[in-house]
């Protein structure tokens, strides 16, 4: 019984990854065209507070194209996955695997929805 139990998971599971794969997509949101740049390599024209700006546009600019979805899908991904596989007899495994499928599932989304995010955090990070 306890096979059938974990096949059925393992079906389940791998359903839910295909079936997970197929998105709808919008139309993009045109970010701020105002976005920083570097005048000489190494060295930064601009201040901290332009480049939280920045990047916090570009964040919200990935949320808006495929960071919502993406924390959806993951969470569910780690709901399933936590409450089958890994403690299946009690919450102990939801309770784990649902924020760090959110959490996983949200910067997959927000990158792919907004690929200059990543660039915008890291200018953010270096900016003196």
């Amino acid at each position: 019984m306890n096979l059938i139990k974990k096949s059925a998971a393992s079906v389940l599971v791998a359903a839910t990854v295909t079936l997970g794969a197929g998105t709808a997509h919008a139309d993009p949101v045109v970010p701020n065209t105002g976005t920083p740049a570097l005048a000489i390599p190494g060295r930064h024209e601009v201040d901290k507070q332009k480049a939280l700006e920045n990047m916090l546009n570009e964040l919200g600019v990935g949320w808006a194209n495929g960071g919502a979805a993406g924390t959806a899908i993951g969470a569910l991904m780690g709901l399933g996955v936590g409450c089958v596989s890994m403690f299946p007899g009690s919450l102990a495994g939801c309770i784990i695997g649902t924020p760090i499928g959110a959490i996983t599932g949200a910067i997959v989304g927000m990158g792919q929805g907004n690929p200059r995010a990543a660039q915008a955090i890291q200018e953010y990070i270096n900016t003196p």
